[in-house]
């Protein structure tokens, strides 16, 4: 299908409507309590608010962070910056207007709706009595007071709801106003291009070859079929897992079909990594409380088509402490995860892969700083094997990512003789189970929908195997094997939905005890020109401290869209570091976290899946360790300010207001951010993109959800002899870094144990 080339913006980068899309699953969790639980009934409170009060309270939030009138624009641009302001307040709110934030700017017009408006009316702050008794809310109340108001939300003096309630409204206007049409003429930086120049025409010039299909739809069945026989293998997730598994059967033999819940994107067309269409929920991902801002895959290739690629060999010490623990424990076979059997695993993923290490040479200025200051702190920085193209080397414009779907599927995908078949955007609902010849159950196959698939710019591989099926009809396909490869997130899914209507797979155990390796990123302040965007974005990583406390220090880059939702305090304050965009330097501390039951993926009211998180206090101890580590490295290698993420009250300073950013100037003042950082939810921005352990493998015994065998346990313990888990959520633990090498390696071992014949 011919479409028209994106915008020029849009190529350049992450469009602004993009950022819009930041509201999360706990913003529409949020909203839902707050229908719910209001002072006051719909028709009472937001059901007919005029559409010029919502727009006032829109511009009034817009002004707030981004105050117009304060901040030191020259003059030669005010008017420039004022009408692309103006036009970026007025996308807003049209995209707010089709959000669930929509019912947050009600009740912030009417505050009677909060469920937490009890409070408020018994407060005796003068901002906040201000707020609730004037006609119109925060939009019409003296502009003198709207500070305020965040500040005592943030503070919770009216619980967890309020405090949230602020974050979200912060997230979701800074993220929109430091988009790319105000952020490149006021940070002027030079964002990387997404697109190629006709994604179309490139798309179709690219294209994998694809055989005539070997399936067919039955459409008044709703059966998919293959034409030469039964189906050896579904599997269900098309990242690292799923395409090795994929891959490997259809070599031996199998005939293998795919099914993702992604679109398809034709490798070299634009830049899938952190792309928010290709990502779990929109890129709108966070856990329940909004305290934790979740990234995954969705799309072919899964994660490994959409993160950074921060290659960690399974080899490396903080991972094979972790494998010897799991060995000890019992929680799986000895054999499979020997070192010899590992390495030469792994060997093979990084010959298929085509993994490299990298050379200092690379080491661009933002990580350099990471280099320099572990060094200066006395400890060992290392270098990345990444799955990319050297600088410079990639047959793409834009794109440099070695994932899975390329190296792994495309191949498989055009071979005439076995092709495998791939059926993206679609979203798997059920596995059918059917008594065996012993009486207990077994997998005969799966119910799915597919959807309307992603075309906006004409370069994703719509219907492979043309199908024509229509969207959001069930449709069933029978296989002999299924083998579940959808992520912590996906596999969970499949999981808890299937136990809707077969209670013999609803294990209680099942999605709980999820790791997700919480992220605390820092920004460092230096006199000379950093450039983050310029060279390799990722390549050095510290691992000193991997195996024991137990955490890790890496490389990071973003944009000023991401950048502002780090950068506490006012708006004016946030303008005043992001106009220094190019004078900053990034690198994080992440935590690998101990598994909790109470931890989990599970699905809401409305069957939506929904993350639970919270650390626990032994987590928080080392998490403070190693986030105060990063502030004196960040300073060893020469900035002159460091920014944590937080509007906690770090520095311990008098009448203290969370509206008011404080930024670390000093080395010694690390000790005061070890002694105060408590990670409150919504005052503290931490980040996730490697969930894990949520179908943990195991003894039945043990309370695990698959066996040693990597077959899933019925709810009595039992295993089902032709239904697999093959994805970073079987892990017992955390595997102790970056999982996604760790997950073609295992996938190899499995593969080869699935071909051999697992007993």
């Amino acid at each position: 299908m011919n479409q028209p080339p994106p915008s020029s913006a849009s190529r350049r980068g992450l469009t602004r409507r993009q950022y819009f899309s930041l509201m999360s699953a706990a913003v529409a969790a949020f909203t839902r309590k707050l229908q719910a639980d209001s002072a006051l009934s719909e028709s009472q409170t937001t059901q007919d608010i005029p559409e010029e009060a919502i727009a006032r309270t829109h511009a009034a939030l817009f002004d707030l962070w981004f105050p117009q009138a304060e901040i030191n624009i020259p003059d030669s641009i005010r008017p420039d910056i004022g009408q692309i302001a103006q036009e970026v307040s007025a996308g807003m709110l049209e995209a707010f207007r089709n959000s669930v934030l929509l019912d947050v700017l009600k009740a912030m017009t009417v505050p009677q709706a909060f469920p937490f408006y009890s409070c408020l009316s018994s407060a005796s702050n003068p901002a906040i009595q201000e707020f609730i008794h004037t006609s119109g809310g925060f939009g019409a109340m003296a502009p003198q007071y709207r500070s305020q108001v965040f500040n005592y939300f943030f503070e919770g003096r009216c619980g967890e709801a309020s405090t949230q309630t602020a974050m979200v409204l912060r997230e979701a206007y800074l993220s929109g106003i430091w988009d790319l049409p105000l952020a490149l003429p006021l940070a002027e930086f030079s964002p990387p291009q997404t697109f190629v120049n006709r994604p179309d025409i490139y798309a179709r010039r690219n294209a994998p070859q694809v055989p005539p299909s070997r399936l067919y739809y039955d459409s008044a069945q709703k059966i998919i079929r293959h034409k030469d026989g039964p189906i050896d293998y579904l599997v269900i997730g098309s990242g690292p897992g799923g395409a090795t598994v994929a891959h490997q059967l259809r070599e031996a033999g199998k005939r293998v079909v795919l099914l993702e819940k992604g679109p398809f994107v034709v490798w070299g067309s634009m830049t899938t990594r952190s792309y928010p269409r290709l990502m779990y929920n929109g890129d709108r991902a966070t856990s329940t409380d909004n305290g934790i801002i979740i990234r995954s895959g969705e799309t072919v290739g899964g994660g490994s088509a959409v993160n950074i690629d921060l290659a960690f060999s399974p080899l490396e010490a903080t991972i094979q402490a972790r494998i010897r623990n799991w060995i000890d424990q019992g929680y799986v076979l000895p054999q499979h995860f020997s070192t010899d059997r590992i390495a030469s695993a792994y060997q093979w993923v990084r010959d298929k892969i085509q993994t490299r290490t990298l050379d200092e040479s690379e080491i661009n200025r933002n990580n350099r700083t990471l280099w320099d200051g572990a060094a200066s702190y006395g400890i060992d920085p290392s270098l990345y094997h990444l799955n990319r193209f050297p600088v410079g080397g990639s047959p793409s414009p834009v794109n440099d990512k070695r994932h899975a779907a390329k190296q792994l599927l495309l191949e498989a995908i055009e071979d005439a003789g076995n092709p495998l078949s791939i059926i993206p955007d679609a979203t798997v609902d059920e596995i059918l189970l059917s008594p065996d010849t012993s009486g207990g159950p077994r997998a005969v196959g799966i119910r799915f929908h597919s959807t309307s698939p992603w075309t906006e710019y004409g370069n994703t591989l719509v219907d492979p195997c043309g199908l024509h099926l229509e969207p959001n009809v069930p449709v069933n396909i029978e296989a002999e094997n299924i083998v579940l490869s959808g992520g912590a997130i996906g596999s969970t899914r499949v999981l808890l939905k299937s136990a809707q209507t077969n209670p013999i797979l609803d294990n209680p155990e099942t999605g709980r005890g999820l790791v997700l390796h919480p992220s605390l990123p820092l920004l460092g302040l230096f006199d000379n020109l950093v450039n983050l965007s310029e060279g390799l974005d990722s390549s050095v990583y510290v691992d000193s401290f991997g195996v024991s406390p137990g955490f890790l220090f890496e490389a990071m880059s973003g944009l000023p869209a991401y950048g502002s939702l780090l950068v506490p305090g006012s708006g004016k304050q946030v303008y005043e570091q992001l106009i220094q965009y190019n004078n900053y330097a990034g690198f994080g501390c992440m935590l690998v976290d101990t598994p909790s039951r109470d931890n989990r993926v599970l699905l809401d009211s409305q069957g939506n899946t929904a993350i639970q998180y919270k650390l626990s206090e032994s987590d928080k101890e080392r998490f403070r360790i190693g986030t105060a580590i990063a502030v004196r490295m960040m300073f060893r290698a020469g900035a002159k300010q460091v920014v944590v993420p937080s509007n906690e009250n770090l520095l311990e300073v008098p009448h203290f207001s969370p509206m008011q950013g404080t930024y670390l100037t000093q080395i010694d003042q690390a000790d005061l951010v070890e002694r105060n950082l408590k990670f409150i939810p919504n005052r503290t921005v931490l980040t996730s993109a490697h969930l894990q352990a949520t179908n943990k493998m195991g003894r039945a015994e043990d309370g695990a959800v698959v066996s040693r065998n990597q077959r899933v346990y019925t709810k009595e313990g039992r295993e089902i002899p032709n239904l697999y888990v093959m994805d970073c959520s079987i892990f017992p633990t955390s595997v102790g870094a970056n999982p996604m090498q760790a997950i073609y390696t295992f996938a190899k071992i499995f593969s080869e144990r699935l071909i051999q014949g697992i007993p």
